[in-house]
């Protein structure tokens, strides 16, 4: 069997007004004058090109009406950007099913493909230490920082909390979370932070966007449970960005096989996704050597891409140079190819939560065929699609354009998924800290072979249906904050696709 298009361009770029007009004109667009010179404006034009190209390559492209009912040019918005966001969002609310289709910046699409980023290098989620009701001490803890960001380079570190923001007591209430917003959000580029550390001491930061490429790997070591009879690899693995998050990937097995590890616990609780090539990667790092050469999973695209009717696409580099059967799933097969000195692992252990997307959940889905694989945390996010960038001028869209579906043919995990054993997330302890709750449940399954009902003396049933409860209603506040934070399965651009 031919293996898959791994990596597919779709770099759509307009060389001048006349000829993009040509092309919308061409396809179904009205083309009309809205400058009153002869020209439609750019405006128009985007908007336009939003609306074609993704009812040429949306999964669901059945359910977008033509283009005079849904008149792309009606929508509007302060910026160009906020228009096309706008008119995406109406394209989403045909499907139900759509959580994820969006517009962003050229620049802000090449952060996601290479994690080049600028901002504070961090991010913050409510979380309590209270053990007992009343729940009224609630705060913002860090949950990750980036190494080479400007808080990495200030040293701040997860589990810290923020106390004020530039001189503004930080709590958990609705002014505070404006500030939040506005803060790591919004127009500032410079804030002054203080945080509370595990000591109950202070320090005070003040911070300025920064240009910095993000690191995916956050944390790793080896550990070693109560028998001291399994070494147990311990990663934490943050976004699966292009090649440089492959790179820290191949460095980190390098060091986990260096070291003899036998079992091996995977931390996605933050990973909202990214490039399907370094799932792949990961994937076939983790795998058996008995799965090599199998079918890892399939990219479904609609009908019409399958079928090779992409006239847009088409005229663009490199669908112009490539027979039309691109899309079939004959050739969007994706096998194993095992890489790396681990060989012999049989079961892996996923740390997730809510916030654990796309890239992630696909991880999980493929190698579930292949191993066994133990969840441990909150029910992931629940997204078995995803989208390949179209760039249109300043912005890229994001339209879903493929699902996937493993070798046993299972995708549609839209509600996400339950882990074995649910457990908080312990946002105030460190990367590593057995004391962790996620990572403690893990380490005591690999003790002992089962969860248990206790699930050790810190993490039992009890004390994680308390912890659970009491994090729920803060979850609400957190998918506030990350709401702009990127979810989502990519197909990288600017490389070839491939076949055998």
């Amino acid at each position: 069997m031919r293996n898959a298009f791994l990596l597919i361009i779709v770099a759509v770029c307009f060389s001048s007004l006349f000829s993009c007009q040509k092309e919308l004109n061409d396809s179904g667009g009205s083309g009309t004058d809205t400058t009153g010179n002869g020209t439609p404006s750019q405006s128009d034009l985007l908007k336009d090109s939003v609306y074609l190209y993704t009812k040429e390559v949306y999964f669901w492209h059945e359910v977008i009406p033509s283009y005079d009912v849904f008149n792309p040019r009606g929508y509007t918005g302060a910026t160009d950007e906020e228009a096309a966001t706008n008119e995406m969002d109406a394209i989403r609310a045909y499907q139900p099913l759509d959580r994820y289709s969006f517009v962003t910046t050229n620049a802000e699409s090449e952060g996601l493909q290479t994690g080049t980023s600028n901002d504070f290098g961090f991010l913050v989620k409510a979380a309590s230490l209270d053990r007992a009701e009343p729940v009224d001490s609630v705060y913002w803890f860090v949950n990750y920082v980036y190494d080479k960001s400007p808080a990495g380079i200030a040293g701040v570190e997860r589990g810290w909390y923020v106390s004020k923001i530039n001189n503004t007591p930080i709590a958990y209430d609705n002014a505070s979370i404006d500030i939040l917003n506005n803060t790591f959000f919004g127009t500032a580029t410079s804030a002054t932070f203080e945080f509370t550390k595990p000591d109950g001491t202070t320090t005070t930061s003040t911070l300025n966007y920064a240009n910095y490429t993000a690191n995916s790997v956050l944390y790793e070591n080896v550990l070693s449970d109560n028998a001291q009879t399994h070494k147990i690899g311990y990663l934490v693995f943050n976004q699966f960005f292009g090649q440089t998050s492959r790179n820290e990937l191949a460095n980190a097995f390098n060091d986990f096989a260096a070291a003899g590890i036998n079992d091996l616990i995977v931390d996605l609780r933050y990973n909202r996704g990214g490039s399907t090539a370094t799932q792949d990667t990961l994937a076939n790092l983790i795998a058996p050597a008995s799965a090599n050469g199998k079918k890892m999973y399939t990219y479904i695209y609609n009908d019409s891409l399958q079928a090779g009717k992409y006239p847009l696409l088409y005229r663009k580099d490199p669908y112009n140079q490539y027979p039309t059967d691109i899309f079939t799933q004959a050739n969007n097969v994706v096998n194993f190819e095992k890489a790396g000195a681990i060989t012999g692992l049989t079961r892996v252990f996923f740390i997730v939560s809510g916030s654990s997307a796309s890239a992630s959940e696909l991880l999980i889905n493929n190698l579930r065929p292949y191993m066994d694989v133990k969840l441990v945390g909150d029910t992931t996010y629940g997204k078995p699609v995803g989208f390949f960038p179209i760039d249109i001028f300043n912005y890229s869209i994001y339209p879903i354009s493929f699902k996937t579906v493993n070798s046993q043919n299972v995708g549609d995990y839209y509600s996400g998924f339950v882990p074995d054993k649910l457990v908080a997330d312990g946002v105030n302890k460190s990367w590593g800290d057995v004391t962790e709750p996620c990572l403690g449940t893990a380490l005591y399954y690999i003790s002992n072979g089962t969860f248990g009902r206790k699930g050790g003396p810190n993490f039992s049933d009890e004390s994680n249906r308390r912890a659970l409860a009491r994090q729920k209603p803060y979850d609400v506040a957190y998918k506030q904050l990350t709401a702009r934070k990127f979810s989502g399965s990519f197909v990288e651009k600017g490389k070839m696709a491939r076949r055998n």
